[in-house]
């Protein structure tokens, strides 16, 4: 696993502070909740049975039917390997994969906790978080309490999951037969280091799965709620609302993106639109038919940036 997609920035935003982190942790206990129904995959029951069977699936049930329910992160893993088995990726393969995905040994977890905390070190070294941290986590060299946490929450997949919703990076990961893995930017294929080990991965027959299109297709897929999208998301209930009315709309090309502050912002990205400024026009018309004076729209960097503004007034006393 590349650990180095994950952004670590913004993972220390959240430890800048004990609310912040609280809030953190609060999200990330609603994602690992199972909310989120496998018959939003459509895979037939045989499928899903079998997966269970190769280990791929985790579930206490006896037999997968189309009403059991799993957390977000295993949804996307499913969805991830659905495409791998539509290209006859081997289960040896994909079970190497997800060995890569959801394990990591203690050394390597206390080197990227390690790698973490020097670089929040230098960047929030007085919060109250990191200075906790430094006390009863580091100063203990990493306590077998803590790496166990960090294991439940934090294996390499939902960090790589959290990288992909906060930076809308796009990355693809090859993957061959043998079930090895080369992770790539399309945006970035010119500054690609071409190494002797990338040379001969390319040598073989190998597949893309396009991972950050996996996140989208959760927002396409109509079997998918709007509650479900917006516990995701941490839209608003007025996002969530005008979320749904995009797509009511046919507004094409919705994505959400995480700021800073893990709240939601709904993006639309105008490719099918030639004239920029004539999606611009119909997202305000939209808008402005449903009276949502506290929803604020804005262009940037090249997309449409859509979200609610909420004023909050001081009160002298």
């Amino acid at each position: 696993m590349i650990l180095d997609v994950v952004n670590k920035d913004w993972l220390l935003e959240k430890l800048s502070n004990e609310q912040s982190m609280m809030e953190f942790v609060s999200f990330i206990d609603g994602l690992l909740e199972p909310n989120f129904s496998i018959s939003a995959l459509n895979l037939t029951r045989q499928e899903l049975n079998l997966w269970k069977a190769e280990g791929l699936i985790k579930s206490n049930d006896s037999e997968l039917r189309e009403w059991v329910r799993v957390n977000f992160f295993d949804f996307i893993w499913l969805k991830m390997v659905d495409i791998m088995r539509q290209s006859k990726i081997p289960f040896t393969a994909i079970n190497k994969i997800k060995k890569e995905f959801f394990e990591i040994n203690d050394e390597d977890l206390k080197q990227l906790l390690s790698n973490s905390f020097n670089q929040g070190r230098g960047k929030i070294p007085d919060s109250e978080v990191m200075t906790l941290v430094k006390k009863e986590v580091v100063a203990q060299d990493y306590p077998p309490a803590v790496i166990a946490l960090f294991k439940r929450y934090f294996p390499p997949f939902n960090l790589f999951v959290f990288g992909l919703m906060i930076d809308r990076i796009p990355i693809d990961i090859l993957v061959n037969t043998d079930g090895e893995t080369v992770y790539l930017n399309p945006n970035q294929l010119a500054q690609t280091n071409v190494t002797e080990a990338l040379v001969a991965f390319l040598s073989k027959p190998f597949i893309g799965v396009p991972m950050h299109t996996l996140l989208d297709d959760f927002y396409d897929n109509p079997k998918i709620k709007l509650a479900e999208q917006q516990q995701v998301s941490n839209l608003t209930k007025l996002e969530t609302k005008v979320l749904g009315l995009l797509k009511k709309e046919n507004i094409k090309e919705i994505r959400i993106r995480f700021n800073k502050q893990l709240k939601g912002e709904i993006i639309i990205e105008h490719v099918k639109y030639a004239n920029p400024d004539v999606l611009l026009k119909n997202v305000h018309q939209i808008l402005e038919r449903g009276k949502y004076s506290t929803i604020k729209i804005v262009q940037e960097n090249g997309h449409i940036k859509i979200f609610e503004e909420v004023i909050k007034e001081k009160i002298l006393i």
